[in-house]
């Protein structure tokens, strides 16, 4: 082989792998990025008290309530006790549900719920537990209404080349524009136009503008561990990320983070956030933690009061 043959070859070469570095970054460029970090673990003690106060006499008493579950790369489920053993445990859309039945009732009495459970808040660097269908998460419905025109036209707006570009768009946009108030939520659409809403509303319009661009979204509730006050229950979304799956957001309080690495993104919440259900309509307690029905007489009357004990370790990671 001639000296010019070989110097050609050296050349072809140096191109080749040249070109493949160049494909190699175009194709990582926006990526979310995957480690093999561990996940960040805390360990939390939850007891919640439901304090019945009964007027009268009650034939019947059925109290449904929404209650823990294990989630992968969420939370886990360590130990759970009831002070009065459930009828029955259901699971339904993602949800659990314990169920009382209760006859002749004409004294007071208390439902005290006892959770040791795993909190974590890095993201697994492999998809979690991500559905295989996401057509529901696309779909408009009561509260979030991805397909009114204002949705539709305030998305388009926020819409960049990539889905992780739209949601940390999305995500400023809903963080810096609507003033926190709180009141009954009021939907997506409605809190687009006053710019004012709780959490429940931040959540409808995050999941609700996501969803006009074609990005799954979906609405989560539960509790927050370092809460102020004496109410820890809490609202917040979650987006679908190809590479990544499901991601949680706390457009309220701005607790997510999301923060450039090179050519990549790093995304972490704090781990604080304890899942009691999915979906802003759920059918079985309509947003609440608690139902009951009852059968009496003239003059009957049920009150219920809640009241939370939560005590998170100190290896707490804020972001």
């Amino acid at each position: 082989m001639t000296n010019n043959k070989i110097k050609y070859l050296r050349i072809f070469f140096l191109i080749l792998v040249l070109f493949v570095n160049i494909s190699a970054k175009f194709e990582n460029k926006g990526a979310l990025k995957r480690t093999d970090q561990l996940l960040n673990e805390r360990n939390v003690k939850l007891k919640i008290d439901y304090k019945f106060s009964i007027k009268g006499h009650l034939s019947i008493l059925k109290v449904k309530m929404i209650i823990p579950e294990t989630i992968i790369n969420r939370q886990t489920i360590n130990k759970l006790s009831f002070s009065i053993e459930p009828d029955s445990i259901y699971l339904l859309n993602s949800n659990k549900y314990a169920l009382f039945t209760f006859k002749d009732v004409d004294k007071n009495f208390k439902i005290s719920i006892k959770c040791n459970l795993t909190i974590f808040s890095t993201i697994n660097n492999k998809n979690d537990h991500a559905d295989t269908s996401l057509a529901k998460y696309l779909l408009a419905e009561k509260n979030i209404e991805s397909e009114s025109a204002k949705i539709i036209e305030t998305a388009a707006a926020l819409k960049q080349k990539t889905d992780i570009e739209t949601v940390i768009k999305t995500f400023d946009y809903v963080t810096s524009t609507i003033r926190y108030e709180v009141n009954s939520a009021i939907g997506a659409e409605k809190v687009l136009e006053t710019k004012v809403g709780k959490c429940m509303d931040y959540s409808d319009l995050f999941v609700a503008l996501l969803r006009a661009n074609k990005i799954p979204a979906k609405s989560m509730f539960g509790m927050v561990v370092d809460f102020d006050g004496d109410n820890p229950l809490h609202a917040w979304p979650e987006a679908y990320l190809k590479k990544q799956g499901w991601v949680r957001f706390d457009p309220t309080t701005g607790h997510s983070e999301i923060s450039p690495s090179g050519n990549n993104y790093v995304m972490q919440i704090s781990n604080k956030y304890i899942v009691l259900s999915e979906g802003r309509n759920d059918m079985e307690l309509h947003a609440n933690i608690l139902q009951y029905y009852y059968k009496s007489g003239d003059s009957c009357n049920v009150k219920v009061t809640s009241s939370f004990d939560i005590a998170g370790q100190d290896n707490q990671n804020d972001y």
